[in-house]
């Protein structure tokens, strides 16, 4: 785990964790669980983020990955 972190916004507090992982080529989610799913580049994320609705806690740990990942190069 990179980070946790609460969340304070929404309906109630809730914690949640920032983590890398390396997944196997082929994920193949349920269909009833997933409606749609891909691997996005950073560039991608970013403009993904900015355009895409989402919510705010995405947008939080999102920048507290790349506060981590700046610290660790």
């Amino acid at each position: 785990m990179l980070c946790t972190f609460i969340n304070r916004s929404g309906l109630s507090p809730h914690w949640l964790g920032v983590h890398e992982a390396v997944a196997p080529d082929a994920v193949v989610p349920d269909p009833d669980e997933v409606a749609w799913h891909d691997w996005l580049t950073e560039p991608e994320l970013r403009s993904a983020l900015l355009e895409w609705r989402s919510t705010p806690d995405s947008h939080e740990a999102f920048s507290r990955y790349l506060v981590f990942r700046t610290a660790q190069s």
